[in-house]
């Protein structure tokens, strides 16, 4: 079973490095690897970003919808890349991971019960069609360190101004409703692979080294049953 294409996951707070992970564990799955990158800015993929900074309220609902589909889209994309056979799938955060958002929102007073409602109702008619993955690479990062990481690439990145608006509060709250649905995966079958990557390795050697292993681990992992493991799915 270790020949079969897996549909693989990258989870972890804003700021600890996911993008660039998944480019990286792309290239080492080998050239037929499909990788779906986050909605952000770039390409207006995500064109309520800015809004939702400026003002929460208004557009965490209209933002979280636009993230739903968009990832709902990729997922699809993702698992049938993987069950027809023609390469690996990496996601740059995932379906389940959108939904950390909006609980956090639901959390913080950004989006009401009433909202929230509407997001799970739709979360839950698109599940019928989104299978679990078969690898969830858990990044973990301090909050901290993540919080350093933004104010950094805010310096380097035009696009990602907007992030000026993250503290480091709700950095905390976002990597614990992460720690949640990734607990969640886990208890459902999902392998979960857990990496430190708070610390920068010291050489491009060393990071591509890192890659490869977590790369050959999730390629020779034992794949559930390609026929039955469809129907984990319960209510």
């Amino acid at each position: 079973m270790t020949g079969q294409k897996k549909v693989v996951i990258v989870e972890g707070i804003i700021g600890a490095g996911k993008s660039s992970l998944t480019r990286e564990l792309g290239a080492a799955l080998g050239p037929n690897t499909l990788v779906e990158m986050e909605p952000d800015e770039a390409g207006n993929a995500n064109p309520y970003l800015a809004d939702f900074y400026g003002d929460p309220k208004r557009w965490a609902l209209v933002m979280q919808v636009h993230l739903l589909q968009a990832r709902y889209r990729m997922h699809l994309q993702a698992q049938w890349h993987a069950m027809s056979g023609t390469g690996h799938a990496v996601l740059d955060r995932s379906y389940f991971g959108d939904t950390c958002f909006a609980r956090l929102q639901l959390r913080n007073g950004s989006m009401t019960m009433r909202e929230f409602n509407t997001y799970r109702n739709l979360y839950h008619t698109m599940t019928a069609h989104v299978l679990l993955p078969n690898v969830c690479v858990r990044l973990l990062v301090s909050p901290e360190v993540a919080c350093r990481r933004i104010a950094s690439r805010m310096e380097q990145r035009e696009g990602r101004k907007c992030e000026a608006g993250i503290d480091l509060q709700y950095l905390i709250d976002l990597d614990r409703e992460i720690s949640h649905m990734v607990a969640v995966l886990r208890s459902q079958g999902v392998t979960v692979i857990d990496m430190p990557w708070d610390v920068d390795r010291e050489s491009a050697e060393q990071r591509k080294l890192a890659v490869d292993s977590l790369a050959c681990r999730i390629a020779e992992q034992d794949a559930p049953d390609a026929f039955l493991d469809l129907h984990r799915r319960t209510l």
